[in-house]
């Protein structure tokens, strides 16, 4: 499948599965929060299998973590859920009666 881009800026960078697996890749080597530099040499890199400019990978690296931070608030809210739906019942407390027996008074 080609690519095409309008001339508008209006135009969603669409990452070819070569870019695509190289960011995945580079995320998982711990590139969480690359700066300026780092930015601009993946740019170069990932350039050489498709379109790209710096501000799809800095936003793809922003979405990318958040979207990872929102999987992990979504499995421990399901775990906490779990957890507390299918947890037995406390035992009914333990009620002590004391009968009165007129002999032992």
């Amino acid at each position: 499948m080609s690519q095409t881009w309008s001339r508008s800026s209006s135009a969603r960078w669409c990452p070819t599965p070569e870019q695509l697996m190289i960011l995945e890749e580079m995320y998982r080597n711990g590139a969480r929060t690359p700066n300026a530099g780092q930015i601009q040499q993946m740019t170069a890199h990932l350039s050489r299998f498709g379109r790209i400019e710096g501000k799809n990978v800095f936003y793809w690296f922003q979405n990318h973590k958040a979207r990872e931070r929102q999987r992990l608030r979504r499995r421990l809210i399901g775990r906490h859920y779990q957890l507390l739906y299918s947890a037995p019942p406390p035992p009914p407390p333990q009620v002590k009666y004391f009968t009165f027996h007129p002999l032992l008074e």
